[in-house]
């Protein structure tokens, strides 16, 4: 009878190690990086087994098989650095030997963790049917605020919170996106849509602020406007624990709490039953069983207006949330700049 996946993970971690300290030479430490990490290697075989498995144990039996994964490859190269280059010996007919240094394999790239996590946003709105909409980085500030109810004197149109950019010339007032929205708005009034339609604007954003652990100057966000007959705040309660459940793969509730955002009237905070205690408490959650995810609401009128729509015949719904945030809460990061730092040390955790 065939052993457990995890006490085979088990064995297969100590019978590498093991025979890791046996390699003497570069020869030798290819034929161990083939016999565990090749192609057809023991790990690959084994973690190709995880399918099988039911959902909780995937989730367990998964990550083990990964760390092993990453560690065996760690191990690798911290020997492959110590033995040096590979080398060949070839023999003239004077018997005189002659060595040549293999060049080092390429290394493999693969994409950042927040493109998959964009990715995998849209997928699950896709398949929802949501239409995804993408617009420029550099905004007039008509679109980035007055045509979304933010009025001049708004603190959000501060220069300690938005970057503007000199115009040399041209009239319009120029800025870096401060969010998602003006695409949604360009994408109504440029192709004239009209009711029903689902709209899905991820991209990056500028925000001019302090950072920290939780808070950069520049994210990436995914924004959602939904318009059409009958829309209501249970419609959007369940289209985002939707998206929610689909993509962390866990069952979870949303709660709503009252807060103010000019463009939708009335708005609201959305707080997430807590993935990882599923609501017991824990570091994540600040020991609360909520974790907070973004700002949504019922499209203000006069938005839905500035969009050619009559809010006396359709209404709306609007949300919006980070994308940093997500694999944050997925991995297990607990710094935001970590992402924009450039470190390889750190992407290479996510390949």
């Amino acid at each position: 009878m065939t052993a457990p996946l995890g006490a085979r993970l088990d064995t297969l971690k100590t019978e590498s190690t093991a025979t890791l300290k046996q390699v003497k030479d570069a020869a030798q430490l290819e034929q161990w990086r083939i016999t565990y990490l090749g192609r057809q290697g023991a790990v690959p075989k084994l973690l190709k087994e995880i399918k099988h498995l039911s959902l909780a144990e995937k989730r367990v039996i998964g990550k083990r098989g990964n760390t092993l994964r990453q560690k065996l490859e760690k191990f690798y190269e911290q020997k492959r650095q110590k033995l040096g280059p590979m080398t060949t010996t070839t023999s003239t007919p004077s018997s005189t030997s002659t060595t040549t240094a293999l060049p080092p394999e390429p290394i493999t790239g693969h994409l950042h963790p927040l493109t998959l996590a964009i990715r995998r946003i849209q997928q699950i709105f896709s398949a929802m049917g949501f239409l995804i909409v993408e617009g420029v980085e550099i905004e007039e500030a008509r679109y980035n605020f007055d045509q979304l109810n933010i009025p001049f004197e708004h603190p959000a149109r501060a220069e300690t919170d938005t970057f503007y950019l000199e115009n040399k010339g041209n009239a319009k007032d120029l800025v870096l996106r401060t969010h998602t929205s003006p695409v949604q708005l360009r994408a109504v009034l440029e192709n004239n849509l009209t009711p029903p339609f689902k709209i899905l604007s991820p991209g990056r954003v500028f925000r001019a602020e302090r950072t920290d652990a939780t808070h950069e100057t520049t994210f990436y966000q995914f924004e959602g406007l939904v318009v059409k007959d009958g829309a209501s705040v249970s419609d959007f309660k369940g289209t985002i624990e939707t998206f929610y459940e689909a993509f962390f793969g866990k069952r979870v509730s949303a709660r709503l709490r009252p807060s103010y955002f000019p463009f939708v009237e009335p708005g609201f905070e959305v707080d997430l039953s807590c993935v990882f205690c599923r609501q017991a408490g824990c570091r994540i959650c600040k020991n609360t069983g909520w974790i907070e995810v973004m700002g949504a609401g019922m499209v203000h009128p006069n938005v839905l207006r500035n969009m050619n729509i009559n809010p006396q015949e359709h209404q709306g719904y609007a949300f919006g949330g980070v994308v940093d945030r997500l694999p944050m809460l997925r991995l297990g990061i607990d710094d935001i700049r970590l992402f924009w730092s450039g470190d390889i040390r750190f992407l290479k955790q996510f390949s």
